[in-house]
């Protein structure tokens, strides 16, 4: 009996009962950590972080970013995702599919959930800077999604690193756009932003805006096709996609 392999599964299988122990957050908490301990351990290049950035904007809406890398090529909006199992989605589907053993579990796509944020963080720098967006699979079980900025953990730095779009920050623009990020920084509970999406959530159910909570959500027509805009506009910029 070859016994290292026998020593793996076992370690693997004790990895996923310890997993399935822990609430959602405490996993999230977790994959954040690591992804984090990821990006600096290895780097000696200059960069700003912060990690579970939360903001309450104008309208009592509450955000919360898992990272944000700023760094000299660019300003990183990472959403981590500590799943185990296989994954499977495409950056359309409103929803993406985990698989452990015979189970199957959904979860809404994480390129849609980091669009808002990457929205609200260009929103509080004043739209003067590009936000790229990141989603980070903490357990590397992301080679079933064939995009490009949905990566394993054990690519994000070389990621990162190698990233070009011609954006060069010196340091004291760096840390200006850090100044700015925490200036805007609230103290938010997990129980109030949670109390917070579900509200949204309601609003939009009932075709109102969930930013200003006046307008509705009615359906337009634009450039890339169906989407739903505020009646507010153009005082109020939200949109949601529009899903047959």
């Amino acid at each position: 009996m070859n016994m290292g392999l026998f020593n793996r599964k076992n370690k693997k299988e004790e990895k996923n009962i310890l997993s399935q122990s822990l609430s959602p957050s405490e996993k999230g908490d977790i994959g954040e950590d690591e992804v984090g301990s990821t990006l600096h351990s290895k780097s000696n290049q200059d960069y700003r972080y912060i990690q579970n950035y939360r903001y309450k904007d104008e309208n009592g809406n509450t955000h919360q970013i898992d990272q944000i890398e700023i760094r000299k090529n660019g300003i990183f909006c990472i959403e981590t995702k500590n799943y185990s199992g296989s994954i499977y989605g495409n950056e359309n589907s409103k929803y993406w599919t985990q698989y452990i053993y015979s189970t199957k579990k959904n979860f809404y796509n994480p390129l849609m959930q980091n669009k808002s944020h990457v929205a609200c963080l260009s929103r509080i720098l004043n739209y003067k800077y590009k936000i790229n967006s990141i989603i980070v699979f903490a357990q590397n079980n992301a080679n079933n999604i064939n995009i490009a900025n949905v990566i394993n953990k054990n690519q994000l730095l070389d990621y990162i690193n190698n990233f070009d779009d011609s954006t060069n920050y010196s340091p004291d623009e760096m840390q200006s756009i850090m100044n700015v990020l925490l200036m805007n920084m609230t103290s938010v509970s997990n129980k109030e932003h949670i109390n917070n999406i579900e509200s949204n959530d309601n609003l939009i159910n009932h075709h109102i805006c969930p930013r200003c909570k006046m307008g509705m959500l009615v359906l337009k027509t634009g450039k890339f096709g169906l989407f739903y805009g505020c009646t507010n506009y153009p005082k109020c910029k939200f949109i949601k996609s529009f899903k047959q």
